[in-house]
C-alpha cells in the first residue's frame, strides 16, 4: 500500500514538473527538427531584465489559450535549473518546451543557432519553411498577438513582418 501511494505521489509531481531540458552542443537543429513551422524560438537569461517582460506577455497569452509555436531557450550555462526553472514558473511559460544551454562554452551554441549573433538578448528567430528572420530586443505583446493572428490565415506577408 505504502509503494502504490509513493507511485502516486511520484507521478503526480513529475505531471506539474517543468521540463527544462539541457540543450546539448549538436543539438539545436534536432529540437528545431521536432518542432513544426511556423516557429519562435526565444533565447533568454535570468540576467536579462528585458527577457522577463517578453516571457511575461507569452505567459499570458499561453494562460489565454493560445496555442503558441514557440520554443524557449534559456542561454545561462552556470545557472542551476532550479532558478530557471521558477522564472519560468513565474511567468506561467513552464509547460512550454523548454531548454538551457549546456555547453560549458556558451559562445559554441551562439555560433550554431546564429554565427552572426554575439550574445545580445533577448534574442528571438521567426523560423518558417522557407526563411528563418533573428530578432534581438524584446518582442511587445502586441506584436506577438499580431503575429498570432496571422498564422491560420497564412497570411506570408503578415507573418515576415516579424
Amino acid at each position: 500500500m505504502k509503494n502504490r501511494a509513493l507511485c502516486i505521489a511520484l507521478l503526480t509531481i513529475s505531471c506539474f514538473a517543468t521540463a527544462l531540458e539541457p540543450l546539448h552542443r549538436g543539438g539545436y537543429q534536432q529540437v528545431l527538427d521536432q518542432q513544426p513551422r511556423p516557429l519562435l524560438v526565444v533565447l533568454w537569461s535570468v540576467d536579462c531584465p528585458p527577457c522577463y517582460d517578453e516571457l511575461a506577455a507569452l505567459g499570458r497569452l499561453h494562460q489565454e489559450g493560445e496555442t503558441l509555436p514557440v520554443v524557449l531557450i534559456n542561454t545561462d550555462t552556470r545557472r542551476s535549473s532550479d532558478e530557471v526553472t521558477a522564472t519560468l514558473q513565474q511567468h506561467n511559460t513552464d509547460a512550454l518546451p523548454n531548454y538551457q544551454f549546456a555547453d560549458p562554452v556558451p559562445a559554441r551554441q551562439r555560433r550554431e543557432i546564429d554565427p552572426n549573433w554575439y550574445g545580445e538578448l533577448p534574442r528571438s528567430y521567426l523560423i518558417e519553411e522557407d526563411s528563418t528572420q533573428g530578432h534581438s530586443g524584446a518582442l511587445t505583446e502586441q506584436r506577438l498577438r499580431d503575429w498570432l493572428k496571422a498564422l491560420p490565415s497564412h497570411n506570408r506577408e503578415s507573418v515576415r513582418r516579424f
